[in-house]
C-alpha cells in the first residue's frame, strides 16, 4: 500500500483538499482513500475537477462520529442544507465515509 500527497492532486477541487487536510489534521488520522475520480460518473466523482472521494473506514461507530464532526464544521450548500459533506454508508469491507464538495461549501 502506498500513500500519496493528495493535496497536489490539481485535479481535486481545492475545497475536497482542504476538507481532507482539516479532516486528518483534527484526527490525527490518515485516511486511505478507496475512490476519486470515476470516468463517466454523473456525479461528483465524475466532475473535473474532482468533488468527491471516498475514504475506508472499519468501524460505524467511529465512521459516524467522525462524519458527524466534518458535517458539523462544513456545510455543503446552503441553497441545499438536506445535502451533506461526509456520508457513511457500505458494509464490511465496503464501509466508508463519502466526501463531497460543492462551489458553495463552506467551513462554518
Amino acid at each position: 500500500m502506498s500513500n500519496i500527497d493528495f493535496q497536489q492532486l490539481e485535479f481535486v477541487d481545492i475545497k475536497l483538499r482542504k476538507i481532507h487536510k482539516w479532516i486528518e489534521e483534527k484526527t490525527g488520522l490518515t485516511f486511505t482513500i478507496t475512490s476519486i475520480y470515476r470516468i463517466n460518473d454523473p456525479g461528483v466523482h465524475g466532475k473535473l475537477p474532482v468533488r468527491g472521494t471516498d475514504i475506508r473506514i472499519r468501524n460505524k461507530e467511529i465512521g459516524e462520529i467522525i462524519t458527524d464532526y466534518i458535517n458539523k464544521n462544513w456545510q455543503y450548500d446552503i441553497n441545499r442544507p438536506n445535502l451533506k459533506c461526509a456520508v457513511i454508508h457500505g458494509e464490511g469491507y465496503n464501509l466508508h465515509i463519502h466526501l463531497q464538495v460543492h462551489t458553495n461549501t463552506k467551513k462554518l
